[in-house]
């Protein structure tokens, strides 16, 4: 897996890790040394300046550690934390334009998906919260783009942000699944005679013509997200005739693969098209040693929650948009 960037601090870990194994670093009382433990976040209480986080070890013992008192806190491989997952998906999904505040990332594009146009949240800022805001503010209007927060949930700041005026206006879920689970369930498509599916490492404009989300409009950042670096399968699904029904996308990070988007033309749903390109990108994951998939999509979009549940998919965790202001969500 690539490494997470050092800038993020030594705190990766928030309420949305909640379930995973993390290892901690903390602070014992005023002038005592600091002390280490491993164990299961069973509960974290509170934001991520106040809160109590509560750790259960293999021994079943319990521990309750004060927030404010952690010094480094970090989930255990192979699991992964939100703010990593988040961070990964960056790379397969990569603004036009980026910049670093205060340990979090704002990223600017054409305005066509809220993945390339908001900011990537990792924890609290060192300095004031209302303040970072209202420096967010500033840098979106240089790009005439409505400034959106992209946050894990429950991510220790929603009451701040609730009463800061920064409303959810979208959720959405973060999936996982392993490759070889995958290419195991949607292995049978790949046989199919019907279909003949195609892998190339480039995109055309036929190609993106079908992704559903495209808009003519901010054609240079779809070309920029579609150009992201690394190992990168852009599948291509026609049936006997050679009309392209269905289009996907894959891209190699490391132990870790991303499917951006699966489409397929309107009139050919249902027909198994999109379980024959997840099953060519399995195959093509397995080929790039990948050992997990994951993926981004909307919680009210219940046909592709459903779709990627029966080939195994489980949430990761949810993650939700905020904005100063309500507008209709173009994309994930």
């Amino acid at each position: 897996m690539p490494s997470f960037p050092a800038a993020r601090g030594s705190i990766n870990a928030s309420p949305s890790d909640v379930g995973r194994r993390l290892t901690v670093r903390y602070r014992d009382g005023f002038a005592k040394p600091e002390r280490e433990a491993a164990g299961v976040l069973d509960r974290w209480t509170g934001g991520l300046a106040d809160g109590i986080l509560q750790i259960r070890s293999r021994d079943g013992s319990e521990l309750r550690i004060r927030a404010e008192d952690l010094v480094a806190a970090k989930v255990i491989e192979p699991e992964i934390s939100a703010y990593e997952l988040q961070w990964l998906a960056e790379q397969a999904w990569p603004p036009m334009e980026s910049q670093s505040l205060n340990g979090w990332e704002l990223r600017a594009s054409q305005g066509a998906t809220w993945r390339a146009n908001s900011v990537r949240v990792a924890g609290r800022p060192p300095k004031s919260l209302a303040d970072t805001l209202r420096k967010v503010e500033r840098w979106y209007a240089k790009f005439d783009v409505t400034p959106k927060l992209q946050v894990p949930a429950p991510s220790g700041l929603d009451s701040e942000l609730d009463e800061l005026g920064w409303d959810v206006a979208r959720t959405s879920r973060m999936m996982i699944a392993s490759v070889s689970h995958l290419a195991a369930t949607a292995g049978a498509a790949r046989s199919r005679s019907d279909l003949d599916i195609e892998v190339r490492d480039s995109q055309n404009p036929e190609w993106i013509r079908l992704i559903a989300s495209y808009r003519p409009e901010a054609a240079q950042e779809f070309d920029h997200i579609m150009d992201a670096p690394g190992p990168a399968a852009f599948v291509f699904c026609r049936n006997a005739d050679g009309v392209l029904l269905g289009a996907g996308r894959g891209l190699a990070l490391g132990d870790w693969a991303s499917i951006t988007n699966i489409d397929t033309l309107p009139q050919s749903r249902r027909e198994g098209i999109a379980t024959a390109i997840l099953a060519r990108l399995a195959q093509w994951a397995e080929e790039q040693n990948a050992k997990n998939w994951f993926l981004q999509v909307s919680a009210d979009n219940t046909a592709a929650r459903s779709f990627y549940e029966k080939h195994g998919f489980v949430k990761h965790h949810r993650y939700q948009y905020r904005s100063p202001t309500q507008s209709q969500p173009p994309g994930k």
